[in-house]
């Protein structure tokens, strides 16, 4: 076989592959695969290792809202003081979360959030209990 000819079919390849990695993870939509990866991808931020994490979708909204028990602490560099605003306006999937997953010390809550590819994101963050909840809005 010509040089040429292994060499465009191994580009291609490549090529195929590495494009298929990111919209797997662009396209990552509900709470079946590549969760903490989606949002680590569309935030530029790295999320620690958890303990526990429920993961909520909804269709109707659009929307994926996730709680985390983290085992470190967030690098907080990207986030700020939290809004002055309800917690339901801040997480607008608040309703799906479970009872006792719900943020309500907002003293201690921290405040991120920002827009890639067309999807919005929100976090936020519980310095004394190191809880981390996400939310991707499509």
């Amino acid at each position: 076989m010509n040089t040429r000819l292994k060499v465009a079919m191994l580009l291609f390849s490549v090529i195929g592959f590495s494009s298929f990695i990111v919209l797997s993870f662009v396209k990552s939509v509900d709470c079946s695969q590549l969760v903490i990866d989606t949002y680590e991808m569309h935030a530029d931020i790295n999320i620690p290792d958890a303990s526990f994490i429920n993961c909520y979708f909804d269709e109707d909204l659009n929307l994926r809202i996730a709680v985390y028990d983290l085992v470190e602490s967030l690098d907080l560099s990207r986030f700020s003081a939290i809004p002055d605003q309800p917690i339901g306006k801040l997480l607008l999937g608040a309703n799906l979360l479970g009872a006792g997953e719900v943020p309500t010390t907002r003293n201690v809550l921290l405040y991120a959030d920002g827009e890639k590819w067309g999807r919005e994101w929100t976090f936020l963050y519980d310095q004394q209990k190191d809880r981390f909840w996400a939310e991707l809005r499509y």
